[in-house]
């Protein structure tokens, strides 16, 4: 018994781990971007994954790797639908090109051919106003933060002002964290879904589609169903709303506070608040994918 405790407790810690990890390189990938290094080569080696399931090594320009705000940008915006991307197979080799729509996944690899972060291509789907799941034919490519019965996919936003005397530099100097996006997606089927649409102002629409996201990315399953509509009766009541606004309020302001007294650049300072951010609001999407992993073990 003991052992089995233990065994869990080292599963339990490597998962969080690997999470907090995962989190790091999100984040610092959407803080850094915008900074180059003149030592390293300008072609980073990056592992394709095709849409006929063939994957190849090769060297992506660096400006053209993803930061989690210009990602989408490189891809073709919001609509990643149909641009030539450039890459090479060598340093010196010639300058080649490939459809964005022929890659389904994306992975940024070290000089020792691991992988530092993976993205995946995802075809979102999202409730109308009758609660209805449609496909709004829209593609994003986005990073794993958790690997589980339900995939939690996620990106953390952040509002930059770019005080620069020329647009062309991309100087962001004042960056500040606004809030984080997920998406969820059962490994067995081919879409993914948002439980969250900051832009819907309508609250019990809100609720109402952040627990119907959760019930579209899991197979059927009367226990976690029923979960979810008590969680869905707990959103009604003020007083929990009024306690989870508080605490994120609570917790913003603790994480802020820590990074002044901690001797950070501007950068790092983004860099800390981010992630802490991103970490909390991640552990609770977390939290209901664990229950639905709980009720529902096949």
């Amino acid at each position: 018994m003991l052992g089995e405790i233990k065994k869990r407790k080292l599963i339990t810690n490597y998962m969080t781990k690997k999470l907090f990890t995962a989190i790091s390189l999100v984040v610092s990938i959407a803080v850094f971007s915008q900074k180059t290094d003149k030592n390293k080569s300008d072609y980073a080696p990056v592992e394709i994954t095709k849409s006929d399931g063939s994957k190849m090594t090769v060297l992506f320009k660096r400006i053209t790797l993803p930061s989690i705000s210009t990602f989408k940008e490189v891809f073709g915006g919001n609509q990643n639908t149909n641009v030539k991307i450039e890459f090479k197979t060598s340093e010196n080799g010639p300058t080649e090109k490939i459809n964005s729509k022929d890659i389904v996944m994306l992975k940024i690899l070290d000089k020792d051919q691991d992988e530092i972060i993976a993205f995946e291509r995802l075809a979102i789907r999202q409730f109308d106003r009758n609660n209805v799941l449609k496909d709004i034919k829209q593609v994003l490519y986005m990073p794993q933060i958790y690997d589980g019965k339900i995939s939690i996919y996620g990106e953390a936003n952040f509002i930059c002002q770019d005080t620069s005397p020329s647009r062309k530099k991309n100087n962001f100097t004042n960056c500040e964290y606004v809030h984080s996006t997920f998406y969820l997606k059962n490994n067995d089927k081919q879409f993914a879904v948002a439980p969250l649409d900051i832009k819907l102002f309508n609250t019990n629409r809100s609720f109402d589609n952040f627990v119907n996201a959760f019930k579209a990315a899991g197979k059927e399953c009367s226990e976690f169903n029923t979960y979810l509509e008590s969680f869905r009766r707990k959103m009604d009541d003020k007083q929990f709303q009024k306690k989870i606004k508080e605490d994120a309020i609570s917790y913003r302001k603790e994480v802020k506070k820590k990074a002044s007294e901690l001797d950070l650049n501007k950068e790092g300072r983004l860099k800390y608040i981010g992630e802490k951010l991103f970490f909390y609001e991640a552990q609770f999407y977390i939290g209901i994918v664990k229950e639905y992993e709980k009720n529902c073990p096949n």
